[in-house]
C-alpha cells in the first residue's frame, strides 16, 4: 500500500482522476489522505507519505498556500519522498522560482489527464 497525502482545496474537481488511477491501474492500493488546508497538515507526519501532492494555489482561509507548504517541507523535512505541484498555471515554474522555491518538482496541470497521473506513480 502507498500512502498518498493530497493537499487541495478543491478536490472534487480532481478526485475522479484519483480514484479511477488508483481503481484501473493499481488494484486500489493508493491509500489518500486529503485536507483542505494547511493547517490541517500533520507535519510530523509528511516524511512518511510515499507521495505528496500539492496544489500550489489553495483557498484564503488557509495558513500557507501551496508556495509555503513547498517552503516548509524544503527547510523542515527533506525526507519527503516524492512532491508534486498541482496547478492551472502553465508557467508555474517560473513562479515557483521568484517565490524562493528551491527545488524543482514535477508539475501536473489541472484538469488532471489520468496518464500523466498514472505515470506519477508509476515512478
Amino acid at each position: 500500500m502507498k500512502k498518498v497525502l493530497i493537499i487541495e482545496d478543491e478536490y472534487q474537481e480532481v478526485r475522479i482522476a484519483f480514484e479511477y488511477v488508483n481503481e484501473m491501474y493499481f488494484s486500489n492500493e493508493l491509500d489518500y489522505m486529503v485536507v483542505a488546508k494547511s493547517q490541517e497538515i500533520s507535519f510530523c507526519e509528511i516524511e512518511n507519505y510515499d507521495f505528496i501532492f500539492v496544489d500550489i494555489k489553495l483557498a484564503k482561509r488557509t495558513n500557507l498556500d501551496g508556495y509555503g507548504i513547498l517552503r516548509e517541507i524544503e527547510k523542515n523535512y527533506p525526507n519527503v519522498k516524492r512532491l508534486i505541484v498541482l496547478t492551472g498555471n502553465n508557467k508555474i515554474k517560473e513562479t515557483m522560482k521568484e517565490r524562493g522555491i528551491k527545488k524543482e518538482y514535477q508539475v501536473i496541470t489541472k484538469p488532471i489527464d489520468i496518464n500523466d497521473l498514472r505515470e506519477v506513480f508509476k515512478e
